[in-house]
């Protein structure tokens, strides 16, 4: 094994007993779906084996959530290595990782897609039977020095073109799983699932953070809002599920009720802004069920969570993503850098162990130490109240509408609150561009006049433009610059397809 001082051993932070639940598989099998903390500790240590390499080595892991994909993650992290998780990733995404950053070490899932594109770029095996891992045949990348306490590779939710990622060390990870599963209270005999990617900063925080508890989390690839996932929730006596905004949009649209699942306890909501309005309903259902709704905030660039709100307040501070999370702090800067006051707006800027220690565009950059010192300039702008952080949109979405300064978030949220899902741009004619599905628009542009209005810009400044359906990035948010691509070359190649309407 290489000569390494920093090492991460996730399953063992929760000091679980060995005989304890650790993850479950709804597809049974020999173990009876259940894989114990000693045994996992045992397909880790195997695995460790497979890892072996001369020196610190990045490993990339495909298909995380499945048993060989965690065991992967687990077993290169106790290892020393640093570690790439990658899912759904289609073959141009991981040829260009592969040239991008050279991973010595290819983790697949058996009879995995992969394997041509392992062999044409220089990989040889597998090896390992129900761990496959391919290697490097010709040593490529060993050259490129990987700094000691570098853990993750994470991208990052907007990572288009050349592939951009977050450096996370060792502490990062382990700071943020545990002041999760302190924020939650999450107790061992609690059971997450799988419900989001994860190479999804929030996805893989539920993993980390269950494990850190010494809790179990339930292996799947379904998405929330299918039937599928519900199920398994049953099948594994699911206490925790954790979903983005567009799910709980659709779970409302669809009448979804959590007495039906009688082991859930707890909802967790990040990965974007909720209206309030969906927010009071399914804290509602959370009580009536006997559970409850964390609403969080958090960043890549933060490992996971930066903020969550107690249930408990949720009415109260109703709009507000919460405090800290345990060890950090928030603090609001005006332009001049300055300390803003109470209630004044400015950047969020968040300070904390779990800030990661740099961007990475290259192999080369995998060398570099921390750049950060535990601060991260969040680009978000919001203010505190009472030491509860309310956000108002990013710095980076604000434009000038005729003369105004507008907040495209915020435009979203005001649409969202009166049943519009809509992804709101700007053209470079002061005009903004509400999209929404093509059945959609007209409610939307009736909606539209209202917060025009509220707004003080003129109704002509909104268009309402449907589509057949908003393009999402594979955690749910909204990507814009597919957007903004796909409405370029609608209105210019295919004008019938994509309706322009004005307000009225």
């Amino acid at each position: 094994m290489p000569d390494v001082t920093q090492t991460l051993d996730l399953a063992a932070l929760g000091h679980a007993p060995c005989d304890a639940p650790a993850l479950l598989r709804a597809d049974g099998g020999a173990d009876g779906g259940t894989v114990r903390y000693g045994q996992l500790m045992r397909l880790v240590s195997a695995a460790q084996r497979l890892l072996e390499w001369p020196a610190k080595a990045l490993v990339a892991v495909d298909a995380p959530r499945t048993l060989t994909g965690v065991v992967a993650y687990l077993a290169a992290l106790r290892s020393g290595h640093a570690v790439m998780l990658v899912e759904d990733g289609s073959a141009d995404l991981w040829a260009d990782l592969i040239a991008t950053y050279q991973p010595e070490l290819l983790v697949t899932p058996p009879g995995s897609d992969l394997a041509k594109l392992a062999e044409r770029t220089g990989f040889c095996g597998p090896a390992g039977g129900t761990l496959p891992t391919w290697r490097q045949a010709d040593g490529r990348g060993s050259a490129g020095t990987i700094h000691p306490d570098l853990a993750m590779l994470m991208r990052t939710s907007g990572s288009l073109g050349r592939p951009k990622t977050v450096r996370l060390s060792f502490g990062n990870v382990r700071a943020n799983a545990v002041a999760i599963a302190e924020a939650l209270s999450i107790r061992p005999a609690d059971r997450a699932l799988t419900s989001l990617p994860l190479d999804f900063s929030f996805g893989l925080s539920i993993l980390n953070s269950h494990l850190a508890a010494g809790a179990a989390t339930g292996l799947t690839s379904a998405a929330p809002s299918s039937e599928e996932l519900w199920w398994c929730a049953d099948q594994m006596r699911v206490t925790c599920v954790g979903a983005v905004p567009v799910t709980y949009q659709f779970l409302r649209a669809s009448h979804w009720e959590p007495r039906e699942h009688p082991s859930l306890r707890r909802l967790l909501h990040s990965g974007g802004a909720l209206d309030k309005t969906s927010l009071l309903h399914f804290a509602r259902l959370m009580r009536r069920a006997g559970g409850d709704l964390f609403t969080m905030y958090g960043q890549t660039e933060a490992t996971a969570r930066i903020a969550y709100l107690p249930p408990e307040l949720l009415t109260e501070r109703l709009g507000s993503v919460g405090v800290a999370v345990p060890g950090g702090l928030i603090q609001i800067q005006r332009t001049d850098g300055t300390a803003a006051g109470d209630g004044e707006v400015g950047e969020v800027v968040y300070e904390g162990p779990s800030v990661m220690m740099g961007y990475a565009l290259a192999r080369a950059d995998l060398g570099a130490g921390d750049s950060q010192r535990g601060v991260l300039h969040t680009g978000d702008l919001g203010s505190l109240r009472e030491g509860f952080l309310y956000l108002v949109g990013r710095a980076d979405r604000q434009v000038k509408v005729l003369g105004r300064r507008v907040d495209l978030e915020q435009v979203e949220l005001l649409l969202a609150s009166r049943g519009v899902t809509a992804a709101v741009t700007a053209d470079t004619g002061e005009r903004l561009l509400v999209v929404v599905q093509s059945a959609a628009q007209r409610h939307a542009a009736v909606q539209c006049r209202a917060i025009a209005a509220r707004l003080g810009v003129s109704r002509a400044a909104m268009t309402v433009v449907g589509m057949g359906a908003i393009p999402r990035s594979p955690r749910g948010k909204i990507d814009y610059s597919a957007l903004s691509h796909a409405l370029e070359q609608g209105i210019r190649n295919r004008p019938a397809t994509i309706a322009d309407m004005r307000s009225p």
